[in-house]
């Protein structure tokens, strides 16, 4: 099997410069990059990545932490996350590692993998994963705020506290006085920070607590998201009164749609549903059409890829960014007023 030296001697360069043409480290000329890797091709070489790992001290892989829902399928929100991750670190030459392992509810699934930086999603109240990442020195940036709140910890975020408060205002200035919220699971920090702001719109209106019916995500009683919202609905509806349903994402929104179906309830004629997150596809395609909230999530994964590249060359960066969401109106809400 050919070697770098046996490419360079053939091509008339030098070692380092063949590892160059690979590795994107500094520029290298057309015609000497062409030049490079046609006596590559012809040759049959190819790099060592993991040669290359030892001789420059990093592996170029950044792993990314996303257990993957029981139905194995990836929502619109997780697609373009990991679009905005992959083209951030794409253009500084990192490979991305996908670990759907939930090594969060099973503690035999946490390695330590050849990666040189972790972004790592939807992080729970006192996360011991955080930990372990600091211990191992691991660069470490969430999507998702920490909780308790920690100074040094990176992370990207929405305002879920506002954006639930909007969703509350929406409602309530169009006449719901009576919301079914269909949260997170309760040890989600953007749980906490949902139901904080949905409480703090009811408030402002005058209205008391108890005119939201709260219910959490089970990992152990819900298969998944789709699931959850039919379960949800099937069980509640007629034991407390509501005229909307938020929903955690807008696949719990498409089990409460299909639940909506079976037992004759008109939407929105006869409940209103509103989705906290937006696959601009699906809420388009199911009838009626999906009003629901943009929280732009390939920007959230870009910009955590960024921190994360800052923070893979100086340890001592740390930098929280908020991302703006917006609602976006579409067919499945009324005016009760």
């Amino acid at each position: 099997m050919a070697t770098i030296d046996d490419v360079a001697k053939v091509a008339g360069v030098s070692k380092g410069t063949v590892s160059s043409v690979f590795s994107k480290k500094r520029p290298i000329s057309k015609q000497v990059t062409e030049r490079v890797l046609e006596v590559a091709k012809d040759m049959g070489y190819f790099p060592n990545h993991v040669a290359r790992s030892l001789a420059i001290k990093k592996t170029m892989i950044v792993g990314l932490k996303m257990p993957i829902s029981k139905e194995s399928t990836m929502s619109g929100f997780e697609i373009q996350m990991i679009n905005g991750v992959i083209r951030e670190c794409s253009k500084q030459g990192y490979r991305v590692l996908l670990d759907s392992l939930p090594e969060h509810d099973d503690p035999t699934q946490f390695s330590i993998d050849p990666i040189d930086g972790v972004i790592m999603l939807n992080p729970r109240k006192h996360d011991p994963r955080i930990d372990r990442y600091n211990q191992m020195n691991i660069p470490l940036v969430l999507i998702g705020r920490p909780d308790p709140e920690d100074a040094s910890v990176c992370y990207v975020d929405n305002d879920n506290t506002n954006v639930s408060f909007q969703v509350g205002e929406y409602l309530l200035q169009n006449g719901h006085s009576s919301i079914l919220f269909l949260n997170a699971a309760d040890d989600m920090t953007v749980s906490t920070d949902r139901q904080n702001g949905l409480y703090e719109a009811i408030t402002r209106h005058g209205k008391p607590l108890s005119s939201v019916h709260v219910v959490n995500y089970s990992r152990k009683h819900h298969s998944h998201a789709t699931d959850y919202g039919y379960s949800a609905l099937k069980a509640i509806y007629g034991k407390h009164e509501f005229t909307a349903v938020i929903t955690d994402t807008d696949r719990v929104a498409l089990g409460v749609l299909r639940a909506a179906r079976e037992l004759g309830i008109d939407i929105p004629g006869d409940l209103s549903v509103i989705a906290l997150s937006n696959d601009a596809t699906l809420a388009q395609e199911i009838t009626p059409k999906l009003t629901s909230v943009e929280l732009s999530a390939e920007r959230l994964g870009a910009e955590a890829a960024q921190i994360l590249i800052q923070k893979m060359n100086d340890l001592s960066v740390v930098q929280q960014r908020i991302i703006e969401a917006r609602l976006v109106i579409r067919e499945s809400c009324r005016k009760l007023i």
